[in-house]
């Protein structure tokens, strides 16, 4: 009977134990579910507000002030870039790479002289530009980027995808953006 009895408070003590392990475990998870839901938020607000700057530069016309330069030794066939004035700050870059197979284009808005956003554009000729098939008129977009950065960092790259082998390319290639638009700036202006 005393054997019993104590196997009866022993097993009281262990599922005592384990719910309370159990409900510890459950407000840790509810937490970082909060947690998670707050950088989340957040992550959507910083998205946002670029693309309401993104929205406000789209409007603009009347743009005080346009620059061009052009592009040597960045691609095989060069490129020109445009540089748009608003209040004498630097609103948007449009850079264009032309290539023997396509040709790129690289926008870049800016909020508070930093950049916030680039739309990366990668078109394909149909065929060489030296060979005689090649039409310019049968160009197709290839593939299409966008970067999003907060104060001149970046936050997020799309199209996005699960393997981390492609988000360390894709925040590379956000990397290499910032040193083209940096390099291309200093670049004499028309």
């Amino acid at each position: 009977m005393k054997t019993n009895l104590y196997l009866l408070i022993t097993l009281l003590i262990f599922t005592a134990s384990c719910q309370q392990s159990r409900s510890k475990n459950e407000d840790k998870n509810e937490n970082s579910h909060i947690d998670s839901v707050k950088i989340d938020h957040q992550t959507v607000d910083t998205i946002q507000s670029i693309r309401d700057n993104y929205d406000r530069i789209q409007q603009l016309s009347d743009w005080d002030k346009i620059d061009s330069a052009e592009v040597l030794g960045e691609s095989t066939e060069g490129g020109i870039a445009y540089f748009y004035f608003k209040n004498q700050q630097l609103e948007k870059m449009d850079i264009k790479y032309y290539g023997e197979g396509g040709y790129t284009n690289d926008y870049y808005y800016f909020k508070n002289n930093k950049v916030s956003f680039v739309l990366e554009e990668i078109y394909s000729y149909n065929a060489h530009m030296y060979s005689p098939e090649f039409d310019y008129a049968k160009t197709q977009k290839a593939e299409e980027f966008r970067f999003y950065y907060y104060d001149g960092v970046f936050v997020k790259g799309l199209p996005e995808q699960s393997d981390p082998q492609w988000k360390a390319e894709l925040a590379d290639r956000a990397t290499v953006l910032i040193q083209q638009m940096e390099k291309i700036s200093k670049m004499k202006r028309y």
